[in-house]
């Protein structure tokens, strides 16, 4: 389904709700501390600036959102995407839709959307890795919108409560006509529905992790936010055998900057585009919960809010999953979206 309809300019909803490198363990102490040199072997570096420019003058308004969408007994889901500009102006220069894959389902084709050229950015097969497709128009109308269909398909082993996916719609880098004055919308987790599963046999681990809430300054200098790695089926001298691995996207105008990157961050995608994301994993030592289900291994990792975010609280997603011999029932806890609120430094 490809569907393009115009809408009343003032008409608009103003919610904003927004693979595998393992590693030699080094220590449950010195994760938690945060020590030692990021790998970056396997990066890839596409992409350049945004194409924001200050010098661009045709004033657009885009946004995306979508509704839910469930899982068939096949594993076969279709979300519906919606894609616009609240603005007079249509756009001039190229914008493009970036889908970015949940956690244990992928896309199995390329949209076909007529009129649009689509492309991977990032493409993993991974379960617990996610790709970025992106779907690039040249121009789009003004106070319109269109809706778009993506399949996705569910991996076997996916958790009972399914991870979120997101679709980001924005000026596409390189187009210097077009500027968006309002990018609180431009970001939408999408979410899914399955069936319950039969309670899976238990295993040895109860991996999650929590964030410490921090703000990040606009265009300033990076903060380094702790991560706390737990394991609830931990006892004690009985935690992880194995290293666990930390799989996370970056929010929309979220960067890791290169300094202060903790031990065991490996790049596995990278783009310099505040608009597209980049993707890492974090190797978390073994013995995780060996000093009890309450006491978590904490890393620290920078985060940087880029020049020309919005003020909002963009949205991913990271996932903490065993590995080797070590085993976890359902992963329903393991993943769940995280965030940072982006704020203007200076005085109030």
């Amino acid at each position: 389904m490809d569907e393009q309809t115009t809408v009343p300019e003032a008409t608009h909803d103003s919610s904003d709700p927004g693979r595998r490198s393992v590693l030699k363990a080094v220590g449950l102490g010195a994760a938690a501390l945060g020590l030692g040199t990021a790998s970056t072997a396997t990066a890839t570096a596409v992409g350049g600036p945004a194409g924001r420019a200050p010098a661009a003058s045709n004033e657009v308004n885009l946004y995306c959102r979508s509704s839910p969408a469930a899982f068939d007994g096949n594993g076969n889901a279709t979300v519906t995407l919606t894609i616009g500009n609240y603005s007079d102006r249509a756009a001039t220069g190229p914008v493009s839709l970036k889908v970015i894959t949940p956690f244990y389902a992928n896309i199995a084709s390329l949209p076909d959307v007529p009129g649009a050229q689509s492309a991977w950015l990032y493409q993993n097969e991974a379960a617990d890795i996610p790709s970025i497709v992106k779907v690039t128009f040249q121009g789009f109308p003004a106070n319109s919108s269109r809706t778009l269909d993506i399949s996705f398909s569910l991996d076997p082993g996916a958790p009972d409560v399914p991870p979120l996916g997101r679709a980001v719609f924005t000026t596409d880098e390189g187009n210097t006509e077009d500027f968006d004055t309002d990018l609180t919308r431009n970001s939408w987790p999408f979410l899914f529905q399955r069936s319950r599963l039969d309670a899976p046999a238990p295993g040895n681990t109860n991996l999650y992790y929590t964030i410490r809430q921090t703000p990040l300054i606009i265009g300033g200098a990076p903060a380094t936010v702790p991560f706390y790695f737990y394991n609830g089926a931990g006892t004690l001298l009985g935690g992880t055998r194995n290293p666990s691995h930390f799989t996370f996207s970056t929010p929309l105008y979220v960067r890791v900057p290169a300094t202060g990157r903790p031990a065991g961050l490996t790049t596995l995608y990278e783009n310099d585009d505040p608009a597209i994301p980049s993707v890492y994993r974090l190797t978390v030592p073994p013995g995780l919960g060996a000093l009890g289900q309450t006491v978590p291994a904490t890393i620290h990792i920078p985060f940087q809010a880029q020049a020309g975010a919005p003020r909002a609280q963009p949205v991913s997603s990271g996932i903490l999953l065993p590995s080797g011999s070590d085993t976890q029932a359902d992963l329903a806890t393991a993943h769940h979206r995280f965030g940072f609120l982006l704020v203007r430094g200076g005085p109030a």
